[in-house]
């Protein structure tokens, strides 16, 4: 179970945005280069290593693209979703 810092010691709701895209990014990232090198038949003994150079380099153009794109995306949604 995860465990919330008391309230007085989290981050102000501004960092938010910013921290979505930096976590969103990073497990994104993770997770699709995994599966891309696993579905090259990268071998095992080399995996890591081609992973973490794979991880840091898709890392920041995801982060980016999270920071540029999501607030267009956002708008697109607010004009084609219904608000209760």
């Amino acid at each position: 179970m995860v465990r919330l810092p008391p309230h007085g010691r989290r981050l102000h709701s501004r960092y938010r945005k910013p921290l979505f895209a930096f976590v969103m990014s990073a497990v994104t990232s993770l997770i699709v280069s995994a599966v891309i090198l696993a579905l090259r038949g990268v071998p095992a003994p080399l995996f890591l290593h081609q992973w973490a150079h794979a991880f840091i380099t898709a890392w920041p153009v995801v982060f980016l693209s999270i920071i540029l794109i999501a607030p267009r995306i956002d708008r697109l949604l607010d004009w084609v979703v219904e608000r209760h």
